[in-house]
């Protein structure tokens, strides 16, 4: 499929509250592609600093999207599945960049992407809360589910865009905020390019 739209750029640092912005550990890691050496982008790295703002920043945010009604979580995953659509060449292309992949290999990961945001569109209208047996006249007991509040996500290399989105994206579902690192070897793809696309869905 090819997107009219401008392709992603200056994956070079962390979305932390809402901004693109540089970690601050003064290191920056080459992000090579390890087929041909060819070396996708530079990244400075985040210290502990960052990590401790990006998880109060989730913290604040998960207060406000825990509340969100099941429509507009649901609503929020049908513009992510729009975007992945619109941007299928750019996404296989960043996966076979950043991680050697075959084209056939690539394809695949997209699809499970796909599919697990076609998932995530239905989850939230699934919790379902339970009435439980309760020993005293006149009283029920109900059981209602609730966000967990900040999850946290460390995400293999070997699959990086499906591995990490099928952690992501079901946590953001169910009402909960998320943080998340990628392995070092596929930060991009793990990562970044997630952060984008619901960046660009109104996350």
């Amino acid at each position: 499929m090819t997107s009219s739209l401008s392709p992603y750029t200056a994956f070079d640092g962390q979305f932390i509250d809402g901004v693109w912005r540089k970690g601050r550990s003064g290191k920056v890691r080459a992000d090579d592609n390890p087929y041909n050496g060819e070396v996708v982008a530079e990244i400075a790295l985040a210290d502990m600093q960052d990590l401790e703002d990006a998880y109060a920043a989730a913290q604040r945010a998960q207060k406000i999207w825990g509340k969100a009604l099941y429509s507009e979580r649901s609503e929020l995953f049908h513009r992510a599945l729009k975007i992945i659509d619109a941007r299928k060449d750019e996404i296989i292309d960043w996966i076979v960049r950043e991680t050697g992949s075959t084209l056939l290999k690539a394809n695949i990961e997209w699809r499970s992407v796909r599919g697990s945001v076609l998932e995530a569109i239905n989850l939230p209208s699934r919790v379902q809360g339970r009435i439980m047996p309760i020993d005293v006249p006149g009283k029920q007991s109900f059981v209602f589910r609730e966000p967990l509040g900040v999850i946290g996500v460390i995400s293999p290399w070997n699959f990086p865009f499906h591995l990490s989105h099928r952690s992501v994206a079901p946590a953001l579902a169910m009402g909960n905020a998320v943080v998340l690192k990628p392995a070092e070897d596929t930060p991009i793809t793990g990562g970044l390019l997630i952060a984008k696309i619901y960046e660009e869905a109104g996350l």
